[in-house]
């Protein structure tokens, strides 16, 4: 009886050890996958951000704006930025439109 026991607690180690190991390379390649999830969110935000810009030349009039602009006054004049991006706010024939300027 006694070899029984010490046959089954080697087993239960042994089944303690490979679910540990499983455990760990679980968590790892969580980790490698967030982390790389993480870098292609970032790049896609980034190429995102750049299209923006290309998508939207001086002078293009826009009936919103980006949420987040910042209003910003520079000598009396009231302007939206956002991303680098700068808006001028005037009446349009349905409320308020956004024109594409250059930057101040």
């Amino acid at each position: 009886m006694a070899g029984a026991a010490v046959g089954a607690a080697a087993a239960s180690s042994s089944a303690a050890a490979a679910s540990s190991n499983a455990y760990a390379a679980g968590v790892a390649a969580g980790s490698a996958s967030t982390a790389a999830a993480t870098t292609n969110a970032y790049a896609a935000g980034v190429a995102t951000g750049a299209a923006v810009a290309a998508a939207h030349p001086s002078g293009t009039v826009l009936y919103a704006v980006p949420s987040g602009a910042v209003h910003t006054t520079i000598n009396g004049t009231t302007y939206l930025v956002s991303n680098g991006i700068w808006y001028l706010p005037s009446s349009g024939a349905n409320g308020v439109v956004y024109t594409v300027v250059p930057a101040p």
